[in-house]
């Protein structure tokens, strides 16, 4: 539920100020169903009915439903100048301030043997957007120019992230700053040019997480062992796993017990194992120290300053259209177009490692249109990726239970075909 409005004052014929505010109720409701995989379940009555949690209350399963609210007031503020320049036709330049809001949310269910894979809740997503700019029309309308820089300061920003079979969200810190210019000319009769660039910065900040492909953060006094229960991996020392190794050699324990680390079946065992205690940097920045048989997620990298996934720094584009009129006792249209797109290279993840780049690419599209004006129909003749460039445009990976692997997203392949149409 929403309740919003703005209100605008001519301060002076050229100049406009606006204020906006807007309430915002959101209410979230989700069935608690958790999922199970390879794991024994007692029959359910109703397997699409909510499960309770004993003991919680009812905004966290008590009744078999998780329950979140959020109430936010936000809007912006601004201005519109139109001077009178003697160099254009028309000229805007503006200014706005936007405090934003995206309602946090629920998780899916947290998977049966691992209780506490993830936040159950998410929080809400803030920004404050700064933004100025200016259009401007010159040459009697044959050109026109705009430009736009922004600022986008990022609280609590919104992120995916396959975690036991299921996609959960988190919240980081984010701060987006960019460039964008737009171009359109027409030097003469019949003949439009266009062209985009974008410049942008878009970096993570504050922001500790975990790599699932690295949990050990590289250290050598770190292991990463598989849970047989869950699926899923868990992190312990290396003297620690050692340790239990060399009981199972001695006969002390039997075969395949190491499965017990993960479920910590050896935690607070570390004098009698003669195991000393590890430390490890957790998903909020903080120094834990816990014994050496004590399973955990894994060490936490510092992400500060790393590139929010699919942010190229550079984008550009390039366009232009031909139009023949009065074809054919002025029946027809012809109308020829090329369009041109490259963006510099990017990343897939948060943690940019080499194995999450994405290259940059490229691509060509072209196109021929006969219209029938009077008629209103139109065959038209086109060609996409005309280069035919297979690029990887990004990437998603699952999590340890199911085996790590990626799932890329390419682009359109080279689609070349024809397209018959009428409007009425």
């Amino acid at each position: 539920m929403a309740v919003f409005g703005e209100g605008y004052f001519d301060a002076t014929d050229s100049l406009k100020l606006t204020l906006g505010l807007r309430y915002t109720d959101d209410k979230k409701e989700v069935l608690r169903v958790p999922t199970f995989l390879f794991t024994p379940n007692a029959l359910i009555a109703d397997p699409l009915a909510g499960v309770p949690v004993a003991g919680a209350d009812n905004d966290n399963a008590g009744d078999g439903t998780f329950n979140v609210q959020f109430e936010e007031v936000t809007g912006r503020v601004g201005f519109d100048w139109t001077p009178d320049f003697s160099f254009s036709e028309d000229t805007l330049i503006y200014g706005f301030y936007s405090k934003g809001y995206k309602g946090g949310g629920i998780n899916p269910p947290q998977p049966a043997g691992n209780a506490n894979a993830f936040p159950q809740f998410f929080d809400p997503e803030f920004v404050n957007a700064f933004e100025v700019g200016t259009k401007n029309t010159l040459l009697e309308g044959a050109l026109q120019l705009n430009a736009t820089g922004f600022l986008y300061d990022y609280e609590g920003y919104q992120i995916s992230q396959i975690v036991n079979r299921t996609a959960a969200n988190f919240n980081v810190d984010a701060e987006i700053r960019g460039l964008e210019l737009e171009t359109r000319f027409a030097p003469f009769g019949g003949l439009e040019l266009s062209a985009n660039l974008g410049i942008l910065d878009a970096q993570i900040k504050d922001t500790f997480g975990v790599d699932v492909f690295d949990r050990t953060n590289g250290r050598a006094d770190l292991i990463t062992i598989k849970d047989p229960g869950s699926f899923a991996n868990c992190v312990v020392s290396a003297q620690g796993y050692t340790a239990v190794l060399g009981a199972i050699q001695a006969g002390v324990l039997a075969p395949g017990s190491t499965g017990g680390l993960c479920s910590g079946a050896f935690a607070g065992q570390e004098a009698a194992f003669g195991v000393g205690n590890v430390t490890y940097v957790d998903s909020t920045g903080t120094t834990q120290t816990i014994g050496g048989l004590t399973p955990f997620d894994g060490e936490a990298k510092d992400l500060d300053g790393n590139a929010l996934p699919g942010t190229p720094e550079t984008t550009f584009s390039l366009a232009a259209d031909y139009y023949w009129d009065n074809i054919g006792n002025g029946d027809f249209e012809l109308r020829a177009h090329a369009d041109y797109y490259v963006q510099s290279e990017s990343f897939a993840r948060v943690w940019n490692t080499t194995g999450d780049r994405l290259e940059s690419w490229d691509n060509i599209n072209l196109s021929l249109r006969l219209t029938n004006v009077e008629d209103n129909y139109f065959v038209e003749v086109f060609g996409k990726n005309v280069m035919e460039e297979d690029v990887i445009t990004g990437l998603y990976t699952t999590d340890d239970s199911s085996g790590l692997f990626r799932n890329a997203f390419l682009n359109e392949p080279g689609t070349f075909g024809i397209t018959f149409g009428k409007s009425w």
